[in-house]
């Protein structure tokens, strides 16, 4: 998929790589090779896309209905799932206990529409003046199931610390100097496969974030750990969702394997 709104026949023709001159199975081949995985909403919103369903100016009616502290908890309690859309940093430093963060700065549609569970109702909570568009930008793809949003943001918890909590965000110095500590972190890396393999710190462990929940199995609770990704989103993502399911002792790599490496810090790559 490509950033531009807008090309001609003529621009494709010279530019796209797949309407070059070849044969048929050359063309198969090429748009067929590494193909990333389609994200999983994807097949719910083609059967979505086959009934009648509320519109989106409908839907934001209901998304858009400013909701108490007290209220948001009583819908948590029965199931709601809470979603913060604020910048990953401000996640990760404090956020309402037991919710996902998944920022409106990144690929924030389809990480909602990959992580969130599409049969339970949405509660956001946001930067003032941000519940429109992160409730619009949901209802495009289908989770036209908002319910409201936590009236004030972050700042409905003054008052309430006890419901919030974060984790600790560690730059690289700190990192490679704890890897040398008597209790060295264990380094969970959330990027792709390919991102992996391609260069990671010497005995990190890969779980792409949009399979991490199905494979908890394989992080060790007893373990201090660290998380990372290419530059910060999807590893505060991770830790959210680490930190719903009970791991207590979370860090997060700042600027991720980026500042990991801009640092001058080693990184190796896994044997083709």
């Amino acid at each position: 998929m490509s950033k531009e709104t807008v090309s001609t026949i003529g621009e494709q023709r010279r530019l796209n790589y797949a309407l070059q001159p070849m044969d048929r199975d050359e063309f198969v081949k090429l748009v067929t090779t590494d193909l990333p995985e389609s994200p999983s909403y994807f097949g719910y919103d083609a059967v979505m896309n086959t009934k009648e369903r509320q519109t989106l100016d409908e839907s934001l009616q209901w998304a858009l209905k400013a909701l108490s502290i007290d209220e948001v908890l009583a819908a948590k309690s029965t199931g709601a799932q809470v979603l913060d859309t604020r910048d990953p940093a401000d996640f990760a430093r404090a956020h309402l206990a037991g919710s996902i963060g998944i920022g409106l700065g990144g690929q924030y549609a389809t990480w909602a529409g990959t992580l969130l569970d599409r049969d339970k109702p949405i509660i956001l909570v946001a930067e003032p003046g941000g519940e429109q568009e992160s409730a619009m930008r949901l209802g495009r793809i289908g989770l036209d199931n908002v319910q409201g949003y936590l009236n004030g943001g972050m700042q409905a918890l003054e008052a309430r610390r006890d419901l919030a909590e974060g984790w600790d965000r560690v730059v690289p110095a700190a990192l490679a100097e704890a890897l040398g500590s008597d209790d060295p972190p264990l380094i969970l890396d959330v990027r792709k496969p390919a991102e992996h393999e391609a260069g990671h710190i010497e005995g990190s462990i890969n779980i792409p974030l949009n399979h991490l929940r199905e494979r908890l199995n394989e992080v060790p609770r007893d373990r201090r750990l660290m998380v990372h990704c290419a530059g910060g989103y999807r590893s505060a993502i991770a830790a959210g969702i680490l930190q719903q399911e009970g791991f207590t002792r979370l860090e997060e790599l700042v600027g991720g394997i980026g500042s990991w490496e801009a640092a001058k810090f080693p990184l190796v790559a896994s044997a083709a």
